[in-house]
């Protein structure tokens, strides 16, 4: 049997309220009592109950003890290295020009279709382990590099595998990431093909593995009527919704994400206040991703602090993937939150915790309250807000074995 231990000997504890909106618990001098990897209590070291006094502890060793990072929007697993596309990029070659050469999500699919299974679990396994050693204890991971039916598998065999081993997985079935280079331009052909052929057997292939589908809308992508289409063929199977929405150009995704009372709209750089404003009352969570405006050189950052006063429980992610956010480091997120996205501090890491994993349906992470997995990061440092003032520091948490 699982015993209790008490963590203790910490310079504070700072978690999200699972309980109020935006709230935040500051506590110095704090404790945690911890039994089953789940935590008991939490507060300040002189109010520990009488019940753990005598329970054996655990030495925070003077540290701020928080909730591990969610990430819930990633492109985890494909093949292939995009370095010398991000390379011609910077000597001004438009990327309409790589594309139109090949490159651009076709050469990402390419060496997808000839990475074997083994092949992605072992990159997989490598990201994760950078991500974890950051202190990511859970993420979102994105099928989308196949855009066929057999390499889609692929990719769903590897993410159950990676899953099997021990990692903790949400699965997204994302087939209409583009339109593949066959189709010719034909979208409601393939969205056809997806919503009645592909999801279904993915999810015959590999029951129980993906949670949730995504589409792609966006102009000279997948309209609303197409994503509709796919999305609510996702819902006869039992994948709710998460919506690439309104990232390079106002579509109506953040509105068809309310209409479909979607887990999550990403992206929203050019959401729509009437969009805000369907999301809030829907409870869908804007999911936002500045690694990506930042590496792309974009200038319109998502309307974070217009989101939060719609009302909106604002998430960010990394969206890390290997043609727009090569991206595998929260702390960037989490600085860019603040600095581009104009959250306060306590608002961008309630993002990155809290309403991350609330976006994923996942009410026992990102805050430390009675209940939650205690899947806690300790970090050595003066205050927790020294993870952005030092924008440049690498910081790196230690993990509470309970």
């Amino acid at each position: 049997m699982s015993e209790c231990r008490v963590l203790t000997n910490l310079k504070g504890l700072l978690s999200p309220d699972p309980r109020a909106a935006w709230a935040v618990d500051r506590i110095p001098d704090a404790a945690l009592a911890l039994e089953g990897g789940r935590v008991l209590w939490m507060g300040r070291r002189t109010d520990l109950p009488a019940a753990f006094a005598g329970a054996p502890t655990l030495d925070g060793g003077g540290a701020w003890a928080c909730p591990g990072f969610v990430d819930p929007h990633t492109h985890l697993l494909f093949g292939g290295d995009r370095s010398g596309e991000f390379n011609r990029r910077l000597h001004g070659v438009p990327y309409a020009q790589v594309a139109a050469e090949g490159g651009g999500i076709r050469e990402t699919v390419r060496a997808t279709r000839l990475a074997t299974v083994d092949q992605l679990v072992a990159d997989g396994e490598a990201r994760l382990r950078t991500l974890r050693d950051r202190g990511v204890v859970h993420l979102e991971a994105k099928t989308g590099y196949g855009l066929e039916l057999e390499a889609e598998a692929r990719l769903l065999e590897a993410y159950g595998r990676l899953r099997a081993a021990g990692w903790s997985l949400d699965i997204t079935l994302l087939p209409a990431h583009d339109i593949p280079a066959e189709f010719g331009g034909d979208a409601e052909g393939y969205a056809a093909l997806v919503a009645d052929e592909w999801l279904p057997e993915l999810v015959r292939r590999q029951p129980g593995v993906a949670r949730y589908a995504d589409v792609f809308v966006e102009t000279g992508v997948f309209s609303v009527a197409q994503g509709r289409r796919i999305f609510e063929a996702g819902q006869r199977l039992g994948l709710q919704p998460r919506v690439h929405a309104d990232e390079l150009s106002w579509t109506g995704g953040a509105e068809l994400a309310a209409e479909l009372g979607a887990a999550s709209a990403d992206h929203l750089m050019f959401c729509s206040e009437q969009g805000m404003r369907a999301m809030a009352a829907a409870r869908v969570r804007p999911v936002l991703l500045p690694a990506t405006t930042l590496f792309l050189g974009m200038r319109d950052w998502a309307p974070a602090r217009a989101m939060i006063g719609a009302g909106c429980e604002v998430a960010l992610a990394s969206d890390f993937n290997p043609g727009s956010s090569p991206c595998l480091d929260p702390l960037l997120v989490l600085r860019l939150g603040c600095l581009q996205l104009r959250m306060t501090f306590e608002e961008a890491f309630t993002a990155l915790t809290l309403h991350a994993a609330r976006s994923l349906g996942r009410e026992d992470l990102g805050h430390l309250h009675p209940g939650a997995k205690a899947d806690i990061l300790l970090w050595d440092l003066g205050d927790p807000l020294e993870l952005v003032y030092w924008v440049g520091e690498a910081f790196r948490p230690r993990f509470v074995r309970a």
